[in-house]
């Protein structure tokens, strides 16, 4: 399975949860890309892929938002059309699922199927949640 990850982040944290999704899939023999929003300003074609992973911190001092920096990547992706994906975050105390669906919208708008999403905090369930995609390829 040929998998992209996109994310965006300004701590280190959040980087070392992208990493480890992308890095699970590796382990598991499939080819995974990285990529973090800001340091790519080149827009990207999703066609080759068979699965696509959206990440960021949650933002807002109540929550519920997504970094502008990633809504503006995502709008500039071409061959989500029909294609799968999956959107994890890093959660603030509340609004989390807000910030989720805003997310999942967004990517529904492209046309892209949204088929799971989650909460993560750790390394632990990063490479979790990445793995349960691996093992249904």
């Amino acid at each position: 399975m040929k998998v992209m990850v996109i994310y965006f982040s300004r701590s280190k944290k959040f980087n070392a949860i992208a990493e480890t999704v992308s890095a699970s899939f590796q382990s598991k023999a499939h080819q995974a890309e990285l990529i973090k929003v800001g340091e790519s300003a080149r827009a990207l074609s999703l066609f080759p892929y068979d699965l696509v992973l959206v990440g960021c911190p949650v933002e807002g001092f109540w929550g519920s938002k997504f970094p502008e920096e990633l809504d503006s990547f995502i709008g500039r992706c071409t061959g989500l059309q029909g294609k799968k994906s999956a959107v994890f975050v890093y959660p603030k105390s509340i609004r989390t699922a807000k910030a989720l669906k805003k997310i999942m919208h967004r990517l529904e708008q492209k046309g892209s199927i949204v088929i799971d999403f989650r909460s993560i905090k750790t390394k632990t369930e990063a490479k979790a949640f990445a793995e349960k995609f691996a093992k249904t390829s």
